[in-house]
């Protein structure tokens, strides 16, 4: 017979698995939330409630400017503890308010739709991030050390699962009302209504998530004594100014990208959506490991270099995107959705390493480091949409110039200019030094390329040997000429 404390024991690892089960069962409905909520969905939804250009942008800025309440959020919640009610509070308000986004056409004459979108926007946005501190860290002590990586990749493909699924889905119901745009405003509407049902959903099943949550141990920290120590690094601050430069680039890409598959590239919302939602994430899920395991041998310089030269062209390709003929611009396109997971994953195990160097009295706190350089992104990504949306009201749809054979509107000028931005982004990683450099940035940029190479192959021939051993499979089951070697 077991003993009383193995019995305990056995209890505590089956809340434990009950726990984590539950977190991943409550993405699914997490990730219904976001895909039916982004995409061809919402651009449709604000071109209906006659967004301007400039409307436009602003809304690039709204992920950003919410993002910036993450460090006093963070400092509040150092000093009062709380976190699981104020997740569960924020976040179910966050998700709700789509309730409200999807009724406006009938809530507000159509002059104030569009203002009242980017305010809900903005509401929802903030709540979200005020509750993103107190997730991380509940997350942090929930999930065992030993299987963090391998349970949260997981959790990120149950979630991509759910994109591919609903993004084709939701092309298809854009599809259905034609040129008739009530009946694709009501579609839409329905769209975000459900989408709002799912997202409270996620929240309320964390009600029976235990925390354990120790009580606050700073009550009397300050944002300088915070700040000070990773400021006050050099290298810390490239890190930042590449941050900054990275998303100044390509913060307001997004929403002016379906601006020009609709408006200039003709396609419908269901080519959009693969081509923005549904292929970038069969690549991301593919790329991910790979990056990740270049991230464990290189160190994160050379990866985040690499990656780096590889998404320069993501955006400038779109110029080459026509009605006729897409293929071709959207290669480099799909070649740098292929190399953001290695910036994503580089970048943030650099910050990570930083927030760890030094002796352990004058070590620096991950959340100091991490949040500080999500505060310069929330600024930099405020200004990149601010800009994105002053060219595109400057410009205007009429304007019109020539790239050799090709015609530009302010679509192209703004691509453009985010490539050169890229550019001018990877020359702050020219002096940094990595705190735990395993092999030296030349020599690991040459092993990479042809790691890289070979990856290729191998991804290049994978649907190839998946049907020759189908074929094999088949011939088991159903005798006959075998298929060749």
């Amino acid at each position: 017979m077991r003993s009383d404390k193995e019995k305990e024991v056995s209890v505590s690892e089956q809340n434990l698995r009950d726990s984590l089960r539950r977190v991943v069962v409550a993405w699914l409905f997490g990730a219904a939330w976001m895909y039916l909520v982004s995409g061809a969905s919402f651009t449709r939804f604000a071109k209906l409630l006659h967004v301007s250009h400039f409307g436009f942008g602003l809304l690039a800025t709204v992920p950003f400017v919410g993002a910036l309440v993450q460090l006093p959020a963070s400092l509040l919640l150092e000093r009062y503890g709380g976190r699981k009610m104020v997740f569960l509070w924020c976040a179910s308000l966050s998700r709700a308010l789509w309730l409200v986004i999807a009724a406006l056409p009938w809530l507000f004459p159509p002059a104030w739709q569009w203002p009242a979108l980017l305010l809900t926007m903005l509401v929802s946005t903030v709540l979200a991030n005020i509750t993103a501190p107190a997730w991380m860290t509940w997350m942090g002590e929930l999930v065992p050390g030993r299987i963090r990586g391998r349970y949260f990749s997981r959790r990120v493909q149950v979630g991509q699962a759910v994109g591919l699924v609903l993004s084709f889905l939701s092309g298809l119901a854009l599809d259905w009302p034609g040129e008739n745009r009530e009946l694709l405003r009501n579609v839409i509407s329905g769209l975000f209504a459900l989408a709002a049902i799912f997202g409270v959903a996620d929240i309320l099943m964390f009600i029976r998530v235990p925390d354990t949550e120790r009580a606050p141990s700073r009550p009397a920290l300050g944002f300088l004594n915070l700040v000070r120590a990773p400021l006050a690094d050099p290298n810390f601050r490239r890190v930042l100014g590449f941050s900054f430069t990275m998303t100044f680039a390509t913060g307001y890409i997004g929403q002016f990208v379906w601006l020009f598959l609709f408006d200039v590239a003709g396609m419908g919302n269901s080519r959009a959506n693969v081509l923005l939602v549904t292929l970038p994430l069969v690549v991301g899920m593919v790329c991910y490991p790979i990056w990740g395991r270049m991230v464990d041998r290189f160190g994160s310089k050379p990866v985040m270099i690499a990656a780096g030269l590889l998404v320069i062209n993501g955006a400038t390709g779109w110029v080459f995107v026509t009605p006729e003929h897409w293929v071709w611009g959207y290669l480099p396109v799909l070649l740098s959705t292929a190399a953001w997971p290695g910036l994503d994953i580089a970048g943030f195990n650099l910050l990570l390493r930083m927030a760890e160097a030094g002796e352990p009295r004058q070590r620096r706190s991950n959340t100091a480091v991490i949040a500080i350089n999500s505060v310069v992104v929330a600024v930099a990504g405020t200004l990149s949409g601010l800009f994105g949306g002053a060219v595109a009201e400057w410009l205007g749809d009429e304007w019109r110039a020539t790239l050799g054979s090709r015609v530009l509107t302010y679509h192209g000028v703004l691509f453009i200019g985010s490539g050169v931005l890229r550019v001018a982004a990877l020359l702050w990683l020219i002096g940094l030094q990595e705190p735990t450099r395993k092999v030296a940035t030349r020599e690991a940029l040459e092993q990479m390329a042809s790691g890289l190479y070979t990856n290729l192959l191998q991804a290049t021939f994978f649907p190839a040997r998946v049907m020759l051993r189908l074929a094999r499979t088949t011939w088991k089951i159903f005798p006959g000429k075998p298929p060749a070697p």
